[in-house]
């Protein structure tokens, strides 16, 4: 702290100094700032390690996640048709790769996956197939099988069914096992009119884009989206009693990334209007007003500059987190600025102001830090750009802002509430600590009881932004896609143990043949073929693929076969790191908070006098949110840092003011309570400005960080004078 003081003593006299070191740091953060690169993608937040990636990029592979599909709605099949052809030459026209555009069933690539599929028997069998094999593979077996296929191929039009029926006569795969999002026409999901895919009722038709971007590169699929659309008005301005609309990963990337900045522009420009505005009224002089908001534009700075330095491109929704950010980072002048008016000296302002100054920060940035560690982008940027920010406003608060503080003493408008100055007082502490108590003892009371719910919610589609109506096609596209294909087939690949199920796969296979003769089979499949007028080379494929095959390779499965992937073992992955991501932001915050306030008041009694707002504001808040039936999520989970890394700094300064009132008789605690509540104002304000976004995930960060920092605010300002208090008259 010498040290300090020291530096502004030696800056007060030398201003040119001042002004060049001032002058250099804001150049390079700006110049740093200015090469930021950003995006928009929400799956950041994830929790995700290397392994878990892989797993991802293979879903999106398998499952065509990069695949725009255009759906076509009337009551006409036949205009349907002509939709559809009108869209595709529209966007030819408009110079759309013709080679991604599919308009119509793709029979040949739908009979090149099923014929995979059979190739690669093993690895696509359940355990319940093996049941269901024991009774096809007898003579009775094979002859009702080879009855029933016989059959259908006597019907017209079984070309398709001819193929399918030589590689797999017993139907061990259903057909609609192969069929999976355009390739599903062959299910009774979807239907083919004139060669074009159609749902079973014949109300709405199918067309594909395939994205060359991906699913998730929103930046670049913005253009492509935007002209399929201007495709789809120009159709549907020819055909008026036809809607045309756009789905898919890519369509609903881009809304998120337009929804984000949209958002993330209103919360920050709402959050500086109205804290400008309450500014402007507590204080009467702007020059304080200009100090403020240039402090808090400095570690705005630092913390852009930094990030760049680290990352090069961060998440906009980190950024729409700084409305958040903001009003933390205004705690350190509001401090200085207020408490100047009780001093002599900006010079006293400082030395009497810096010791909580600085621990609250040390304590907040720790806070922050320990996003670091956790496996998800976002999440890691913003712990990089927050401590970076308020390091840089600090800093900016101790070197410069002293400096240019005026000594004169501008009386301010105090913000009067005379039941919160009741309560930092002590007054009527029996009737404050009873109700306390009762409370917190009845949220933790439901907490053990209902510990065993679901706190996490890990359903991306929850905090994805999507419109009504996208939300209505993508429930029903989905749906439609769940009949068409055969689970159990083709959920093979689960996360992190695919290659142990896959072995177990490649085991089961072998076990099941070794307690059947072979050669005895084959003879009776083939005696019930020649029994039912088929050619002996009928089912050369079968016999290939089931009868006689040995060795089978899983070779380049994502690019010959995109399948449905069972998400659940991924929902699972991405539950258990979130819970586990969450007790670590919660310990990990709380020991770094604790073990400076230890260290600073060289007290455990005051350590955990200081400690114990936060810990009960976090019994209040899981319990309040519990009541409310409100879940944390991928994103609103950082409440955690909010919670420690502001609550310390509000904890600090009362007990600071309350042990410095007890030690020198001096009232201490109204002008630290001053800014304290301007303090808390600006912090709701920056909170409350999020409840304005129509994206979910910010919405929800809204929500639970409104609710946790006014549990924190209101403990730290009762709380430690009445444990104080208490602790004194017990002595």
């Amino acid at each position: 702290m010498k040290l300090i003081l020291r530096i502004y003593d030696y800056l007060l006299t030398h201003r040119a100094l001042l002004w060049a070191l001032f002058t250099v740091m804001l150049a390079l953060f700006v110049l740093a700032a200015s090469r930021l690169r950003y995006k928009e993608d929400i799956a950041d937040f994830l929790p995700v390690d290397d392994e878990y990636r892989e797993s991802m990029a293979l879903y999106e592979q398998m499952n065509d996640a990069a695949r725009i599909v255009i759906i076509f709605e009337g009551n006409n099949p036949d205009s349907l048709c002509h939709a559809v052809d009108r869209f595709e030459l529209t966007a030819l026209d408009m110079g759309l790769a013709q080679d991604r555009l599919m308009t119509d069933v793709d029979i040949n690539a739908f009979v090149k996956r099923l014929s995979y599929i059979h190739s690669h028997a093993p690895y696509f069998l359940t355990d319940s197939d093996y049941l269901r094999m024991d009774t096809l593979f007898t003579p009775s077996g094979f002859r009702s099988a080879l009855a029933r296929d016989k059959q259908l191929l006597s019907m017209p039009g079984s070309g398709l069914l001819m193929q399918v029926i030589a590689g797999d006569p017993l139907q061990i795969f259903p057909l609609s096992a192969g069929a999976s999002g355009q390739y599903a026409a062959a299910s009774a999901a979807f239907t083919s009119h004139d060669g074009y895919m159609m749902s079973a009722d014949e109300t709405q038709a199918y067309a594909f884009y395939d994205s060359p971007y991906g699913s998730t590169e929103s930046g670049r699929n913005a253009g492509l989206v935007d002209s399929l659309q201007s495709v789809a008005n120009q159709v549907h301005a020819e055909y008026p009693e036809i809607d045309v609309r756009l789905l898919g990963a890519p369509v609903i990337a881009v809304g998120n990334a337009r929804r984000i900045k949209s958002d993330s522009m209103l919360a920050i420009g709402l959050s500086i209007v109205l804290i400008s505005l309450l500014l402007l009224y507590y204080f009467p002089r702007k020059r304080d007003i200009f100090l403020i908001a240039l402090s808090v534009g400095f570690g705005w700075l630092c913390g852009m500059a930094m990030l760049w330095l680290c990352v090069g491109k961060v998440s906009v929704i980190v950024l729409g987190i700084g409305s958040v950010i903001i009003g933390l980072a205004v705690n350190y002048p509001l401090h200085l600025l207020v408490h100047q008016r009780y001093t002599v000296s900006v010079r006293q302002t400082l030395q009497e102001v810096l010791s909580p100054l600085i621990i609250g920060n040390i304590t907040t940035v720790g806070a922050f830090l320990a996003l670091l560690p956790i496996h998800a982008t976002a999440l890691r940027d913003l712990g990089i750009f927050a401590s970076s920010m308020l390091l840089g406003t600090v800093l900016f608060c101790i070197l410069f802002l002293p400096q240019w503080m005026s000594a004169e003493k501008t009386p301010l408008r105090e913000i009067r509430f005379r039941w919160f100055a009741n309560m930092s007082s002590g007054n009527d502490s029996r009737v404050l600590s009873a109700l306390i108590v009762a409370v917190t003892l009845c949220l933790a009371g439901s907490l053990i009881i209902h510990r065993d719910a679901e706190h996490f919610d890990s359903d991306l589609s929850h905090i994805n932004y999507m419109t009504p109506q996208q939300r209505a096609d993508f429930a029903h596209f989905e749906q439609l896609a769940l009949q068409s294909a055969n689970p159990g087939h083709v959920a093979y690949y689960l996360a992190s143990t695919a290659k142990e199920e896959l072995l177990r796969r490649e085991t089961l296979w072998n076990n099941w043949w070794a307690d059947k003769n072979r050669e005895q089979i084959v003879s009776d499949f083939r005696e019930a073929a020649a029994q039912y007028g088929f050619r002996a080379d009928a089912f050369t494929p079968f016999e290939k693929d089931f009868l006689l095959a040995t060795d089978i390779q899983m070779d380049n499965l994502a690019a010959c076969f995109p399948g449905r992937i069972d998400t659940s073992a991924l929902n699972t992955r991405i539950t258990q790191s979130l819970s586990d991501n969450f007790d670590y932001l919660g310990w990990v915050c709380a020991g770094i908070v604790f073990l400076f306030l230890l260290f600073s008041f060289r007290s455990l009694k005051h350590a955990c006098i200081a400690f114990a707002p936060m810990l009960l504001a976090w019994i209040w808040i899981l319990g309040i949110m519990q009541l409310t039936g409100i879940q944390f999520n991928i994103v609103n989970i950082i409440l955690a840092t909010f919670l420690f890394g502001q609550g310390d700094d509000y904890t600090i300064f009362v007990l600071e003011g309350a042990l410095y009132e007890r030690s020198t008789g001096k009232k201490m605690l109204p002008q630290y309570g001053q800014s304290i509540l301007l303090s808390a104002l600006i912090m709701l304000v920056s909170i409350g400005v999020l409840l304005f976004a129509k994206h979910p995930a910010m919405h929800s960060l809204g929500i639970v960080t409104l609710i946790g920092m006014s549990c924190v605010v209101i403990m730290a300002w009762m709380v430690p004078p009445m444990l104080l208090k208490w602790t004194a008259s017990k002595k």
